[in-house]
């Protein structure tokens, strides 16, 4: 380990269409790579988040592969112990990269190293971005129509448009048949005041949802909100999932009683180590727990997929629209991820 050698790469995703959410609508997004010998790992950046490549790489610039690894790079946690503080989506990168790296030294996909048997992770929803009009709205269903989950974005700024969102995608998708995995959930990305809330989530009962994830806005003292909008519903809403509100463990201790479950993304948690311990905790407190992810490379979309059978839902499809990635990994074959067997995450450059 002497000569590992590390660097970061900015790099720039161009998607296939403009990604349209309640936060703004983005025909690219920001990620950074970094390699460790031939390990990788990725920061994903989002444009509501207050990081940037910058902040990512000024970081990435600090890491000293001896010290981080010391003599036994096998020691993983003493190693990601050691990490110093930073940008969540930094600290990201070098845990992903620890990873990757500590898979290839034993020969392993993180996946068996861990135990876990990858048939038994969920399907993964794919997202339906908030559409332009109806017409827009049933393009996308009809071009997603094989996918067993789908994720309805809403938070239009309109509730009376939120709700016509889920009730064409509830009537289309009754006339697909998806066996015994059928599903549609919601994200409206914290666009709905509490008082929205209160009077939207009632209304969606009727469409079955297999959850209805961050209805409200998030703030740092968010988890109060969370509280006063359970005392204000009914008992028979939908899971409601936390995750613009989710960055640390102490959050998952705030939401509990509140949110029903918590949505991990690792660039948001600071990666895998820190995202383990916090499906640990949530599920001590009887949450359900979901690993979602930004817009970014098949790098981290990989490196959350050989977690994916720890959890209950699975949204794994932030890759499935990039034009430019320069990885391969994970691939998703209606809804199910099939994981590379290469050792550590198993990514490979594309060409």
């Amino acid at each position: 380990m002497e000569n590992l050698v590390c660097r970061a790469e900015a790099i720039t995703l161009r998607l296939r269409t403009p990604f349209r959410i309640a936060h703004g609508v983005s025909p690219v997004r920001h990620n950074v790579l970094f390699h460790l010998g031939e390990a990788v790992g990725l920061a994903a950046l989002v444009p509501y988040y207050p990081y940037t490549q910058e902040d990512v790489l000024a970081y990435l610039e600090g890491i000293a592969p001896q010290a981080l690894l010391g003599d036994d790079p096998l020691a993983l946690e003493d190693a990601l112990d050691r990490l110093p503080p930073g940008p969540p989506p930094a600290c990201s990168a070098v845990d992903i990269a620890c990873h990757d790296l500590w898979g290839r030294l034993m020969g392993q996909p993180l996946y068996r190293l861990w135990g876990l048997n990858p048939a038994r992770a969920p399907y993964s929803s794919v997202t339906i971005g908030i559409p332009e009009d109806e017409n827009d709205l049933r393009h996308q269903l009809k071009e997603k129509a094989r996918y067993p989950i789908l994720k309805l974005k809403l938070g239009t700024g309109d509730l009376e448009r939120d709700a016509a969102i889920v009730r064409i995608a509830s009537q289309e998708r009754k006339q697909t048949s998806h066996g015994d995995h059928p599903g549609l959930c919601v994200d409206a990305n914290s666009a709905w005041s509490l008082d929205e809330a209160v009077e939207m989530i009632p209304r969606l009962v009727a469409y079955d949802l297999l959850f209805i994830e961050q209805p409200i806005p998030f703030s740092p003292d968010d988890a109060q909100d969370w509280h006063r909008l359970r005392r204000r519903l009914p008992a028979d809403v939908p899971p409601l999932i936390a995750d613009e509100s989710l960055h640390r463990p102490e959050d998952v201790l705030a939401l509990a009683g509140a949110a029903d479950g918590i949505n991990i993304k690792l660039s948001k948690v600071g990666g895998i180590h820190p995202a383990r311990r916090i499906i640990t905790l949530a599920r001590v407190l009887g949450m359900q727990v979901m690993l979602g992810c930004m817009v970014e490379s098949a790098v981290g979309i990989t490196a959350a997929a050989h977690m994916a059978p720890w959890v209950d839902f699975a949204d794994l499809d932030g890759n499935l629209d990039v034009l430019n990635d320069p990885y391969v990994g994970v691939q998703m074959v209606d809804g199910r991820l099939h994981l590379p067997s290469g050792a550590g995450l198993g990514v490979e450059p594309v060409g």
